[in-house]
């Protein structure tokens, strides 16, 4: 069995990334926008963008994120503190005995993707009714859901968000019914193939859940009549804490769980307030800094259970996962620093590819300098690294312009031709934005140039976002490489 050797990294990487001062932002929120442009720009394939984008199209941000963390190395900007938290004042909100509004009221949002041909090439409709306790969900998903002081009741469309999994789950058809008692909970689901899952938990006021559960059915849903289908049996256990969150699903059989580990903290230290002394006896004031730091994971073996759904790299690979650090000094030109390394071991080998990243940014509001050092693959001793700058002026309140270059050395080769990027973004008070960005992949404009539109209209009733990125815009014939559309009304 081959063993996975400890690379070192070359001198150069370190010293140019910290060189560079530091770097890439560590927190930025994830939209299809982000994800076009990293795809654009040659930091994900087209394989993970899929990836990625499916999952935002049905709203699944949370790993969506986790996949961003790998693939870009980007984090999102809502950490699962935040989340935690704003899921904890939600549920106390559930709880109020404040009588619901009986005036029905929600939206309808049409997501779709277009493709080189300038067709759809995936879709996705929702409309969603609230009244009273209710809520109906037609389109895509078909839900109907009650919820009241803590109870909750689900019949229709039933996946991971409804049984509130840590580890994506299938979309089943059937009954889920959640009833609290106490500090205690306990909840079931029964579908129409006679799949039923029974969960038992435990939470200490909203900061602390523990959870059981035990699934139970068949090998093939066609096969449910036929007292020859093989019957299935797995259970797992969840946990949430404020600083962590831990899954493992084992089915009866197979040899290695279904485990998914997401760490995460932050802490604050110094700040205007906190005062020291040198040597000399004379009080200084401190600067502000925040640490955080997230810990993502994925470990299986070839089998997975049943009812989980996970994304084709991850169900490829026996180890999946990341690691950040970042720091950030609001108080010293809002600078910040991370630190990235994604780690990924296939299943059919004793590899791992680690692909590390060393980023920042820094710089008044009016002028901000970011750069950012990656290498692609530690384990061949960084042979093929990617360098990139960029710079983001704000002259005017309302207008932002852009550039950046992203150049690939790759030994003994050497550099590629860079990969150029200039952007302008006009903005209004609202959300709503218009930005353009001229790419120039191969460096030379009159080779191959492309444009990237992202259009957002934002307003109290409507919400209406496209992306589109053409190429062929050098000799003046536009065509659509990729797009996303989405529009949102609501009532």
């Amino acid at each position: 069995m081959n063993r996975i050797r400890l690379v070192k990294l070359p001198r150069g990487f370190f010293t140019i990334a910290l060189a560079f001062g530091v770097l890439q932002a560590a927190a930025s929120s994830l939209d299809e926008a982000k994800v076009f442009d990293w795809w654009d720009n040659g930091i994900i394939s087209a394989e993970e963008a899929t990836e990625i984008l499916d999952l935002l199209e049905e709203g699944n941000q949370e790993e969506a994120c986790l996949l961003a963390q790998v693939y870009a190395q980007e984090s999102c900007e809502e950490s699962p503190t935040q989340k935690s938290k704003s899921a904890t004042s939600q549920a106390a909100r559930s709880k109020s005995p404040r009588r619901p509004s009986l005036v029905p009221h929600g939206y309808i949002d049409w997501k779709g993707r277009i493709d080189s041909t300038g067709h759809l090439e995936s879709h996705r409709t929702e409309l969603q009714v609230q009244f009273y306790r209710y809520t109906l969900r037609l389109g895509s998903q078909e839900l109907l859901a009650y919820k009241n002081q803590g109870s909750e009741a689900y019949f229709g469309d039933i996946s991971t968000r409804e049984l509130h999994s840590q580890i994506p789950l299938d979309t089943l058809w059937g009954t889920a019914l959640l009833s609290p008692l106490g500090n205690f909970h306990i909840a079931g689901l029964l579908d129409t193939a006679r799949t039923t899952q029974v969960r038992l938990g435990y939470s200490q006021r909203g900061a602390t859940t523990i959870e059981t559960f035990y699934w139970h059915g068949f090998s093939d849903s066609s096969l449910q009549a036929d007292a020859r289908a093989t019957e299935i049996h797995s259970l797992g256990l969840q946990a949430k804490m404020p600083f962590a969150q831990m899954a493992a699903w084992w089915q009866y059989g197979q040899q290695f769980p279904l485990i998914k580990i997401l760490l995460y903290g932050s802490e604050k230290s110094g700040g205007k307030n906190r005062g020291g002394s040198n040597d000399d006896g004379i009080k200084s004031v401190g600067q502000t800094v925040i640490y955080s730091w997230r810990t993502t994971a994925y470990i299986h073996r070839e089998d997975i259970p049943r009812w989980a759904r996970l994304s084709n790299t991850i169900q490829k690979s026996k180890y999946w996962g990341s690691q950040s650090l970042s720091m950030r000094a609001p108080d010293l030109l809002d600078t910040k620093v991370t630190a990235n390394a994604g780690l990924i071991s296939p299943l059919d080998a004793d590899t791992m590819a680690v692909r590390l990243k060393l980023g920042g940014e820094s710089g008044p509001e009016f002028l901000r300098v970011a750069a950012s050092g990656t290498c692609r693959d530690a384990g061949s001793n960084c042979r093929v690294t990617d360098w990139k700058g960029g710079l983001n002026a704000n002259p005017w309140e309302l207008w932002v312009l852009g550039t950046s270059v992203r150049v690939r050395h790759t030994r003994p080769e050497g550099f590629a031709p860079p990969h150029l990027e200039l952007s302008s973004l006009f903005r209004d008070r609202s959300k709503s934005y218009t930005k353009f960005t001229l790419i120039a992949p191969k460096g030379q404009p009159q080779d191959d140039l492309r444009l990237r539109t992202e259009f957002l209209i934002s307003g109290d009733f409507l919400d209406f976002s496209l992306i589109c990125t053409f190429k062929g815009m050098e000799q003046l014939k536009p065509a659509p490489v990729r797009g996303f559309a989405e529009a949102k009304v609501r009532f």
